[in-house]
């Protein structure tokens, strides 16, 4: 009976391990499939924006963000701001982000 009981808690134990570790490597794959800004360029940047309508980009190693192509694709009680991000041709290529009405640009 405690054979079972072992076996039991042993088998819970490597699903429950084997979940987390394909969720995580789910979250890092994602991560990594997210198209970056700095190997783009600006005009590439902006016809995947326009394409998806929204779509989050990478635009830097630890840094990325949700862009939009319009306040459509905003949450209510948010509104678009133009913000900038590092592209392959351009230091500053515009580009429109949702924003909490009043939030300031940093």
């Amino acid at each position: 009976m405690k054979q079972l009981l072992i076996a039991g808690c042993a088998g819970r134990f490597f699903v429950f391990s084997f979940i987390c570790l394909s969720l995580v490597s789910a979250v890092e794959a994602q991560t990594r499939r997210q198209p970056d800004t700095t190997n783009l360029t600006c005009e590439e940047t902006h016809a995947l924006i326009n394409r998806f309508g929204a779509i989050n980009l990478k635009s830097g190693p630890h840094k990325f963000d949700r862009y939009v192509t319009n306040r459509n694709q905003c949450f209510t009680g948010q509104t678009v701001r133009n913000t900038f991000v590092q592209t392959e041709d351009n230091k500053r290529c515009t580009v429109l982000i949702c924003a909490e009405t009043g939030q300031r640009n940093n």
